[in-house]
């Protein structure tokens, strides 16, 4: 403590300046100040702020309440009918017939019990290739439903017929725990499997609606084979055919429209084949006159087995001949050129029928031992097919032009 007047130190509580003598005024120590907490009221529920505005919820929040709890039982009630709906029978034939006339031809393929594990021809996208390009009729409502056996069958009218739908329990649920029904076989006399000939070409690719189509015939000299194809309208297209066909691509249909009755040889491939078949005549008309193997003619037919069979086919009967004739003439043709087929059997596997006549002059030893001039007569049609890339005899008829 210090003297205010003359800055003097002083002691403690003294009432006077030993120095100047001032008199020294001893100030009362100031109380210290309480800290003072501000207490802050505590939070009010929604409910209370509600209840002190009004003592009742706000029209406002009373239309989100009730909004709410509406969604709400629309969304139940909308999960009991969907769930119950589809708990029945009925809804899965119905939709059977929804996607038949919608053409969703992939939901209507798993209807069907098609076996497609060995036939390419008959997958699912196959059946939907052939669906597309076809006729399809209308299905209308379905009738009956009657149990039998563990199924509901039902009768759907389908053009001037009807077809047969059953359906039975799911083993899978809707969801979660109400029960699905399915349709498990559908009988349908118009979407049916049927056998199809088509030609089999040496050297050419076939594909029907894009799928490559292969012989599974074990007779490798087949001028055809058998596909299996779902029953309606089909495209065909050739690879590799080198002009051999007036065109590339056809379209038929099953049963009443073969494939192998509707493809025609090209101008092109009708020359060629004639003048393939002119040439092998020298050979031939000398293998008949000689009467040499017929497996020697093996080159001139599409198979060793051909040539054994038709090998003397175009040549005429005469009297004398045998290894010891001599003095063979040129082979003189007056007609070599393709012609239409007579017969309702003919098909484009059978080949290009070309009709042939002309001669050949040659020398014969006679009983006497004497030379004696013979003609061989030339004379018959022979189907010409084009194998490896070579035209060869397939067959030969006796019916003469």
């Amino acid at each position: 403590m210090f003297c205010p007047n003359c800055g003097k130190e002083l002691e403690d509580g003294a009432l006077f300046c030993g120095e100047c003598g001032a008199k020294i005024e001893q100030r009362q120590p100031e109380p210290k100040k309480e800290k003072t907490v501000k207490k802050t009221a505590p939070k009010k529920s929604v409910v209370n702020q509600l209840k002190e505005k009004g003592g009742a919820f706000s029209p406002k929040a009373k239309k989100i309440i009730i909004a709410q709890v509406v969604v709400l039982v629309v969304l139940v009630a909308a999960f009991f009918y969907l769930g119950t709906r589809s708990g029945k029978p009925e809804a899965a034939v119905n939709q059977f017939v929804e996607d038949y006339n919608n053409k969703d031809w992939e939901k209507v393929y798993d209807a069907y019990d098609f076996d497609s594990s060995e036939n390419k021809f008959l997958t699912k996208d196959a059946f939907v290739g052939t669906m597309e390009q076809s006729d399809t009729e209308t299905l209308s409502a379905a009738t009956g439903g009657y149990y039998r056996n563990g199924e509901y069958i039902y009768q759907i009218k389908k053009g001037s017929s009807y077809i047969t739908v059953n359906v039975a329990k799911s083993a899978k649920k809707s969801f979660f725990f109400f029960d699905k029904y399915e349709v498990t076989n559908v009988t349908d006399s118009t979407v049916l499997t049927q056998s199809v000939t088509v030609p089999n070409i040496s050297g050419v690719t076939l594909k029907i609606d894009g799928i490559t189509a292969e012989n599974t015939s074990s007779n490798d000299d087949a001028i055809s084979y058998q596909v299996v194809l779902f029953k309606g309208t089909h495209k065909a297209t050739f690879s590799g055919a080198d002009d051999m066909f007036d065109k590339n691509s056809y379209t038929f249909t099953t049963g009443s429209n073969d494939l192998t009755k509707q493809i025609e040889y090209s101008d092109k491939a009708k020359e060629e084949a004639a003048k393939a078949l002119e040439g092998y005549l020298p050979d031939i008309t000398e293998n008949y006159i000689k009467e040499n193997d017929k497996a020697d003619l093996e080159s001139c037919f599409s198979s060793e087995s051909k040539a054994q069979i038709y090998g003397n086919s175009l040549c005429s009967y005469t009297y004398y001949r045998g290894s010891d004739t001599k003095n063979l003439g040129d082979v003189v043709v007056s007609r070599c050129a393709a012609v239409s087929p007579t017969s309702s059997y003919y098909s484009a596997a059978n080949g290009i029928p070309v009709s042939v006549s002309g001669t050949r002059s040659y020398q014969a030893k006679s009983f006497s031992g004497s030379y004696m001039p013979q003609s061989c007569v030339i004379r018959g049609v022979a189907y010409m097919v084009k194998k490896d890339g070579k035209w060869v005899i397939n067959s030969v008829t006796y019916s003469y032009y």
